[in-house]
């Protein structure tokens, strides 16, 4: 069995990821990958829970926690299992310390690999522009009642290229697929399909649903009949066509996001995005990363 863990992050994909391929789920069972609903996790979880905090796994751990998942009919074709939860590596109030992303991760994954001793494992992971997911974090912990990002916060140590090296060490023999967030309106089906092991050929629905919430009623209408008329062969044919409709039909207001943190100027942003984007190259040249790009 191939596990795939979809490890969030936070204030990234907001549970969409799980949405699509839950209504493809009979699609992909014919394809042998397994999507269990959320509400089978709860044994998951604990188990992880329990390896977090240094337990070891039981033996007989990973049988169990399959059956749990997995209905029988679903086990007997299943070669790989998806799960996605975007707590895996932390909870919000613990994402982010002064100088790292998630430094509970490399712990974390290493729990998770060992969950699942005797199969394959892979993991992926959206990352934000810290100019952008530091302050949505924070609300994220404002609205759970917690405090909030302090006042001074040096965003400008944060590095998602240390998190995910430091994931490779924990688990090198684990593949490791990243994107972007922002790119994710254009590359959405490839993403789907990374984390899904499905090959291009392979239409699923409502993987246009992301791009089309960005878009005017008719743009949405314009960009559906393209799609059923086309019917693009590859991911590159898909990007184009999509890029082609939100230049034309995007929403302004839907492409807006909330940058505002304590003390932060317009100088701060333009800091942080230029460090995210040497960022996101460094990611591109490590090895054993798979990076989507449009």
């Amino acid at each position: 069995m191939q596990i795939v863990y979809h490890l969030g992050a936070h204030c990234t994909d907001e549970g969409g990821l799980l949405r699509v391929l839950l209504r493809n789920r009979a699609l992909l069972m014919q394809h042998g990958t397994a999507v269990p609903e959320p509400d089978r996790y709860p044994d998951l979880l604990r188990a992880a829970a329990s390896v977090f905090a240094g337990r070891s796994a039981e033996a007989a751990g990973a049988e169990q926690l399959l059956d749990g998942l997995m209905p029988g009919s679903d086990e007997d074709g299943a070669t790989r299992l998806v799960l996605s939860f975007e707590g895996f590596l932390a909870f919000p109030r613990d994402a982010v310390t002064a100088d790292r992303l998630y430094p509970a991760a490399a712990a974390r994954a290493r729990g998770l690999a060992s969950l699942f001793p005797q199969d394959g494992v892979e993991f992926h992971i959206g990352i934000r522009n810290p100019a952008t997911f530091l302050p949505a974090l924070s609300a994220r912990r404002r609205a759970k009642g917690q405090e909030p990002l302090p006042d001074g916060f040096e965003a400008g140590a944060l590095r998602w290229s240390d998190l995910l090296g430091r994931i490779r060490a924990a688990c090198p023999q684990a593949s490791l697929t990243v994107w972007c967030d922002e790119d994710t309106p254009l590359i959405w089906h490839s993403v789907l399909r990374a984390v899904a092991g499905q090959p291009e050929a392979v239409e699923l629905a409502h993987a246009l649903d992301l791009p089309a919430s960005l878009m005017s009623e008719p743009g949405q209408r314009r960009m559906a009949a393209w799609l059923a008329e086309t019917l693009p062969a590859t991911d590159a044919d898909r990007r184009r066509g999509i890029a082609g409709f939100l230049d034309r039909f995007a929403l302004p207001e839907k492409l807006e996001v909330d940058v505002d943190l304590p003390g932060w100027s317009d100088g701060t942003v333009a800091a942080l995005t230029e460090s995210y984007e040497a960022d996101c190259a460094r990611i591109a040249a490590m090895e054993g990363v798979r990076f989507l790009v449009p």
